[in-house]
């Protein structure tokens, strides 16, 4: 009798000692899914800036994007100092590229903005979605017939925001095709006349 008490008392010990550790590893199993689910692109903004007229000339105008105080914004998405505020000038895609790629020994965060090439060809800029979400925007630059610094600025509508974390799977996908198709609806559409510019002006 007793023997048959103590194989059952040793069963059950064993059996909630076989849970105890089924459930140890599931809750590890769940964890590290959630870690590796996870979108680097949660509240990460982008506007995407398409002109024909040449960069040295887009530079020169010094682009970049201020809020509706119309200040320039600065990206602090990473929250890890000031070391890692940018400055949200619009840079050709290569460039912005390249940027990030300096900027990674910072921190690791910056290599997910390498990603990118659905925007190749285009400016762009990165800022946080999330905090301008319900704000007004515009992109500013020196006016180029203004003889003296004069800024201009153009509103940008939500309607040419992009929240980057509705295209997780896409940019860790590299589905390059998909994404210009799904994106060029949200393209800024820079012409050269838009920018005050002579046609003779924007060769």
């Amino acid at each position: 009798m007793t023997q048959t008490i103590l194989v059952i008392i040793v069963a059950n010990f064993s059996k909630n000692i076989s849970m105890r550790l089924f459930l140890a590893l599931f809750l590890l199993l769940v964890c590290q899914l959630t870690k590796a689910q996870h979108c680097p692109w949660d509240c990460t903004g982008m506007i995407m800036l398409q002109t024909d007229i040449p960069k040295e000339k887009v530079y020169k105008m010094k682009p970049v994007l201020v809020d509706e105080n119309k200040k320039v914004i600065t990206d602090t998405l990473y929250g890890t100092g000031l070391p890692t505020y940018d400055r949200c000038d619009f840079l050709e895609q290569s460039d912005f590229t390249a940027y990030r790629k300096k900027r990674m020994g910072l921190h690791y965060v910056y290599q997910y903005d390498t990603a990118y090439y659905f925007a190749a060809g285009k400016y762009i800029v990165h800022y946080n979605f999330c905090e301008y979400q319900d704000k007004k925007l515009y992109l500013r630059y020196n006016d180029p017939t203004a003889s003296k610094l004069k800024y201009v600025y153009v509103a940008i509508p939500a309607s040419n925001r992009i929240h980057l974390h509705e295209y997780n799977n896409e940019i860790r996908g590299r589905e390059t095709n998909k994404l210009k198709q799904a994106l060029k609806e949200f393209v800024l559409v820079m012409p050269c006349l838009r920018w005050g510019l002579k046609k003779e002006d924007c060769k």
